[in-house]
């Protein structure tokens, strides 16, 4: 399965959605690293990385992720990482972030071999 290229995106809003997460994520993972977050700080390029290369399990993954650091920001009090965490989840229900990232589709991505032999 090919998975395409944030900058062959079929409309300026889509690329501008891919570079703005990508960016975001990029971003937070300098600042949680610094902050001696190792898990979150290694799992944002991670899920950046399926994000720029817009695999289907990308937008899954991502809300994953930002639903850690909501639950994080708000146990902790830390209120800028659950807004941040907020924002990110808002802009995956934009319009461009749908067509950049489709929703999962039960069926579509499994393999196609059948049953499973293993009882």
């Amino acid at each position: 399965m090919a998975w395409s290229n944030p900058l062959s995106a079929s409309s300026a809003g889509e690329r501008v959605v891919v570079i703005a997460l990508v960016s975001a994520m990029i971003a937070y993972a300098a600042l949680a690293l610094a902050a001696h977050r190792w898990i979150s700080g290694l799992a944002a390029p991670v899920v950046a990385a399926l994000l720029a290369i817009r695999h289907p399990r990308a937008r899954f993954s991502a809300y994953l992720f930002f639903s850690a650091l909501v639950v994080r920001g708000l146990v902790a009090g830390a209120w800028p990482l659950a807004l941040f965490a907020g924002a990110g989840i808002l802009v995956l229900q934009t319009p461009p972030a749908r067509r950049a990232w489709p929703r999962l589709v039960a069926g579509t991505t499994r393999s196609t071999r059948g049953p499973s032999s293993s009882t």
